[in-house]
């Protein structure tokens, strides 16, 4: 049993197409009108193979094939379609084309099943819209209530909800997933990493998801004359980020665990004159590790390094949480049975640890959960420069189907 490539690749192709940067990336934001367009898209194909499409809460998109035992615990297969800004063709949505070329194949080829098989995209993957991660999955496993979704707001102010109405977006079941109903979640994912075509592999097995801790943080001081303030009486915001986005690195870098990271990867500052003394600076804290007392050591000393700089330097500062998902260990059994298919089909393979977070991590906590890796170019990720071989794609969706099938029968 075959997936189409050619399939795969037009799906590809005509999502890649919905973007707000055209020739400069792919900017499709969450409940924006590129999203729309892709969901759409997805929604239409879909329905060419008779899925039952609906939507559920937070705006997660699910195309069912019914399997032939009513009553029966789902197997899930997908991704996610917004991008971080300017980002790439391949992240997410390979995982999410493979997913649909897989229910394509089942269902051209009457492969009986009698577990039912759930096409989903989960939506705000990447938090690039509303500044929270996995929204659409958290929401879905009961982890955001329907009022914290009316607190996510974006740069225009307009709230999670509200941005869902405008796009005519409606949840068709608002039930919340419990672990009976979820047999298997299944991911294909582009690595994001160099690991594979380093090693010259074209499966990695994941086998762990790093945790992450993600804060909105905010300096204040006194916003002055650049010329007529002494050095001395300055209480420049702008310094004091310095300070600490510079010990961020140096934190992450000394720490004995080689899978801590912790990045600053957006910062404003205000009132962004040449000569006036920064008043008020915003930036990011995105704060990863697997091993859950490690996160919280880097975080704990993060945290103390923000209050001790603003203490010395005459600052206040806000602290605000924006994510926290521990890490998470998959499941064995998952691990074993994609492995046991690759080697069928005489791929090497390669257990992997994910630094970066899918909401895979999220369904982990409810069901088995299997996540196929596949090389990306250069490690690139995130960035226009993203790429990943369409026979890489071709391998990995045949081992994703193939486990989706022995899944659900």
């Amino acid at each position: 049993m075959q997936v189409q490539i050619g399939r795969i690749k037009k799906d590809i192709d005509a999502i890649g197409e919905f973007t707000a940067t055209p020739g400069k990336g792919i900017t499709r934001l969450t409940f924006s009108q590129e999203y729309e367009k892709a969901r759409s898209y997805i929604v239409e194909e879909l329905r060419k193979i008779d899925a039952k499409v609906s939507i559920t809460v937070a705006g997660n998109l699910r195309g069912r094939l019914e399997g032939s035992d009513k009553g029966k615990p789902v197997v899930m297969l997908g991704s996610h379609i917004d991008s971080v800004y300017q980002g790439g063709r391949f992240d997410g949505v390979v995982g999410v084309v493979s997913a649909l070329e897989a229910a394509r194949v089942i269902v051209d080829n009457n492969i009986a099943h009698r577990y039912p098989i759930d096409v989903v995209v989960f939506p705000e993957e990447e938090g690039s819209r509303f500044g929270s991660i996995l929204v659409g999955s958290r929401a879905w496993a009961g982890k955001l209530s329907l009022d914290e979704l009316s607190r996510l707001k974006d740069e225009q102010g307009i709230d999670y909800l509200k941005a869902m109405k405008q796009m005519d977006i409606t949840p068709e079941d608002e039930n919340i997933l419990i672990p009976e109903q979820v047999k298997a979640m299944l991911e294909l994912h582009i690595e994001q990493s160099l690991v594979l075509e380093s090693k010259s592999l074209k499966i990695g097995v994941v086998e762990a998801i790093a945790g992450i801790r993600q804060f909105s943080v905010t300096l204040n001081g006194v916003s002055n004359h650049a010329g007529a303030t002494p050095m001395s009486l300055r209480f420049d915001a702008l310094q004091g980020a310095a300070e600490i986005i510079s010990a961020v690195e140096d934190i992450a870098n000394q720490h004995a665990r080689k899978s801590t990271v912790a990045t600053v990867g957006f910062l404003k500052c205000e009132p962004g004159q040449a000569n006036v003394i920064p008043g008020r600076v915003q930036f990011t804290l995105d704060i990863r590790d697997t091993d859950s007392g490690s996160l919280d050591e880097t975080v704990e000393k993060i945290t103390t390094l923000i209050a001790n700089t603003c203490q010395n330097r005459g600052l206040t500062y806000n602290l605000e949480p924006r994510s926290d998902t521990p890490p998470v260990v998959l499941s064995e059994k998952m691990v074993h049975l994609i492995e046991r298919i690759a080697r069928k089909r005489k791929l090497g393979t390669l257990r992997m640890i994910s630094g970066a977070l899918h909401d895979s991590s999220i369904l982990a906590e409810l069901t088995d959960v299997g996540m196929i890796f596949i090389p990306s170019k250069r490690g690139r990720s995130h960035c226009p420069e993203e790429f990943t071989d369409i026979g890489d794609i071709e391998l990995g969706a045949n081992v994703l189907l193939e486990t989706a099938i022995e899944l659900a029968t």
